[in-house]
């Protein structure tokens, strides 16, 4: 991104030193000509005007930016003027200008004040492109539910966002919808008006994710070109959605708790320390606590982020919703695919009933939204559903050959430590000693694993070569 700068300076000496000057700013600056001006198709941000002793005709001047601010009504001025202008501040009201400097310029004053606006102006820009591009519509009306469960869920989102402030937890499974209550945190808040931003640190790297949370200024590092706002400091005055909170690195979380504790933060490769007015809701599907216990996430930093948790209830803790949902996203999807004529027979709604939904709502959207696509009648029957019914979460054991994970329990019960540990050994079998892929599969980090296999004395690597054989 370059900034086209204007100079506005009849004084040939002084129009030298000011382009000489400019060189010397750090953000990168194309100067615009005075026939770019006249074709008037060119952008400008920042005018540099310069009068005279002699300019005692304020219109005349003002007549010089008419043009400009005609096609770029958020162009700033720096006016530069003699150290004995008369009424300067009514001079500097008529030409809206944004600062002044006194002439002779002073080269250190000049290109610090310069680097300062140009940096605020990056700055807006970037928050604006980025809402832009972020903006969505309201997900109030997208919290479906009459169920006890959901209704308790809004009723402690209500009174949590009366609070502009305090951090808030999400937990729940997979597909729960949990984005959709952090929004409904953000909406019905005094923040509503300011920014709702949403990032998944599950899906960057350590050293991106820093980046984005923080930003940076230019030459942080090798491909640091230009100057990055941190996606903390563009929500300030609304919410930052940290979704899958457990995957940012121990080093990041550091610098995260930092900046819950001041509300302050600087950018990478910066000096200023800019203070930040965010709200942070969090949200994971992992079990935090065990994150904590395998040292892959700090204890004082889950405390802060988790001055309020509230649990998201899966969609098998309210059944009662399931129709309601179906029927809503139903309607949307008649309207998407233009069969205004569909409707779910009633055995159809059984069947979607009695099926767990391991994948919760985003699963039973995805399922809804397939039928609509396929169907070829009217009716939305059972066979139509793309489903069919798996062992409630809770019917778990093990099968001698651990082909299957579902099978009786012993009447005499079994130890939850035994159960882990098979779990555990059956992965690793699965993916050959692989721990990553392990980890994939058990929806738990790979640092938790690691932590699992030390605490059972499991070796993935004796694991690959040998069949499991169940102990007796």
């Amino acid at each position: 991104m370059k900034f086209a700068i204007h100079i506005i300076e009849d004084h040939e000496v002084e129009n030298r030193r000011i382009r000489e000057m400019i060189k010397k700013v750090s953000a990168p600056i194309r100067i615009v000509e005075v026939d770019e001006v006249d074709a008037g198709r060119t952008h400008i941000d920042v005018v540099i005007l310069g009068i005279s002793e002699e300019d005692r005709d304020i219109s005349r001047v003002r007549g010089k930016l008419s043009r400009i601010k005609s096609l770029s009504p958020r162009a700033q001025i720096i006016l530069c003027t003699p150290q004995n202008t008369e009424g300067l501040d009514s001079t500097i009201l008529n030409l809206e200008a944004r600062a002044f400097l006194l002439k002779p310029l002073e080269e250190t004053t000049f290109v610090t004040l310069l680097n300062k606006m140009l940096s605020q102006m990056h700055r807006r820009k970037q928050r604006d492109q980025y809402l832009k591009e972020a903006k969505r519509a309201s997900r109030l009306n997208e919290i479906i539910g009459k169920s006890d469960a959901i209704k308790n869920v809004l009723s402690l989102i209500e009174r949590v966002a009366k609070s502009p402030s305090t951090t808030v937890m999400l937990l729940g499974e997979s597909g729960t919808g949990k984005s959709h209550f952090a929004q409904a945190i953000h909406e019905l808040s005094e923040r509503s008006t300011g920014p709702f931003i949403e990032i998944n640190c599950a899906t960057l790297p350590a050293a991106l994710l820093e980046s984005e949370l923080f930003g940076f200024e230019p030459g942080a590092f090798t491909d640091a070109k230009s100057q990055k706002i941190g996606l903390i400091e563009l929500a300030h005055g609304g919410t930052l959605f940290l979704d899958e909170v457990t995957e940012i690195d121990v080093q990041t979380q550091a610098k995260f708790l930092k900046f819950l504790d001041t509300k302050k933060l600087r950018r990478l490769g910066g000096d200023e320390q800019i203070s930040v007015d965010t709200r942070i809701v969090s949200a994971t599907n992992r079990s935090i606590d065990e994150e904590v216990a395998a040292h892959n996430f700090r204890g004082d930093l889950y405390y802060r982020l988790n001055v309020v948790q509230i649990k998201v209830p899966s969609l098998r803790e309210r059944k009662d919703d399931i129709e309601m949902i179906a029927t809503y996203y139903l309607g949307h999807y008649k309207k998407k695919f233009k069969k205004p004529y569909l409707h779910f027979t009633p055995d159809a709604f059984r069947k979607m009933k009695d099926y767990p939904w391991p994948g919760n709502v985003r699963e039973l959207i995805n399922v809804i939204e397939r039928a609509v696509l396929l169907s070829k009648d009217a009716t939305i029957r059972k066979l139509d559903l793309p489903i069919e019914k798996r062992p409630e979460p809770n019917m778990i054991s093990f099968s001698q050959g651990f082909d299957d994970l579902v099978v009786q329990l012993p009447p005499g019960g079994v130890s939850l430590d035994m159960i882990e540990r098979r779990v555990i050994e059956a992965t690793l079998l699965q993916t050959g000693g692989n721990v990553l892929r392990a980890s994939q599969l058990l929806q738990i980090s790979r640092g938790a694993l690691r932590y699992k296999l030390a605490k059972h004395k499991i070796d993935p690597h004796r694991i690959s070569k040998q069949k499991l054989v169940p102990s007796s």
